[in-house]
Order: C-alpha cells, then structure tokens, then sequence
C-alpha cells in the first residue's frame, strides 16, 4: 500500500496540474502563501501537510477539500470491502450491539436493501464504529465474523481482445 504522504501529494499534484499551475504560479497565485519547494516537498510525500495548509491549498487549486481527501482516501485504502455478518451483534453487550444495529440500520435503509443478513462497509465505516464502540477495529472485525472481499481476478482463460 502507498503511504497516506505519498497519495496526498499524488493528490496535491493532480490537483495543481489540472489548473494547469507550475510550482512558481502557484507560489504567485497565493501571493507567496504556498513557496515552490514546500510544495514540491508535499508533493513527493516527503513533508508532511497540516489540515488547515491542506484546505488552503485546495482552495487556491479551486477544488473542495473534502473531494480531494475522498480522492487521497479511496487512493490509500488497504483494505478490500469489508463484510459483516450481522447474526453475531449478539456477540457485544446489548449497549454496543445496539449502536451497531442502528448504524447498520441506517446504511441498509439508505441503500434500500431491508432486512439483511451481512452488509459490506468500508474500512472507514469500520474505524468509526470501532472508536464508538470503545474498541480496537481489529478486535471489532473479530468480534463480528467480518470477513475481507478480495476484488475480483480476471479471468486468465479469457483472452483479452484489442
């Protein structure tokens, strides 16, 4: 997996390239906010970027923050969907398994899927359920039999057409 350094500056880059900036424009066009070499450096991954510079960088590359951290995130995402078997919420104590139960609810209402036996979340769904719950997101995967979805091989029987 890239490092979280390494796909922001992908990010920040593209970012920039697609305003059709050069590290000099963009240090003229933030009037001096943002010099070339501290750029350059957040582009290679090899400094580090405070969220408040990230926002304002953004901003100056006319792109909204969040988009581009989605962007960053799905980039960096170690781990393939994630898939909860929802016949072991009674595995937690009836305060956690109801948040889980709820947040589940939420998400199948949303997808309109109903009633459900698994559902797939992403790694981050994990992460937040996991600091609501007061545990580890590991011991939380654990916890409810999750199990990893590995994308889909192709086929090496099928040959590929031009």
């Amino acid at each position: 997996m890239p490092s979280m350094a390494l796909e922001i500056g992908r990010a920040l880059r593209r970012a920039r390239l697609a305003q059709g900036l050069t590290l000099k424009q963009l240090a003229a066009a933030s009037a001096g906010r943002f010099k070339p070499t501290s750029v350059a450096g957040y582009e290679r991954g090899e400094r580090g970027i405070s969220v408040v510079r990230f926002c304002e960088l953004s901003r100056v590359y006319r792109v909204p923050p969040d988009r581009l951290l989605t962007e960053i995130l799905r980039a960096a995402q170690a781990d393939p969907e994630l898939v909860i078997d929802l016949t072991h919420l009674e595995r937690l104590g009836p305060a956690e398994g109801g948040l889980l139960s709820g947040f589940v609810q939420q998400v199948a209402s949303l997808r309109g899927s109903g009633d459900v036996d698994r559902i797939t979340l992403r790694a981050g769904d994990i992460e937040v359920l996991a600091s609501a719950s007061g545990r580890g997101p590991d011991e939380l995967r654990e916890i409810l039999g999750m199990v990893q979805r590995q994308p889909q091989q192709p086929d090496p029987q099928i040959e590929r057409r031009s």
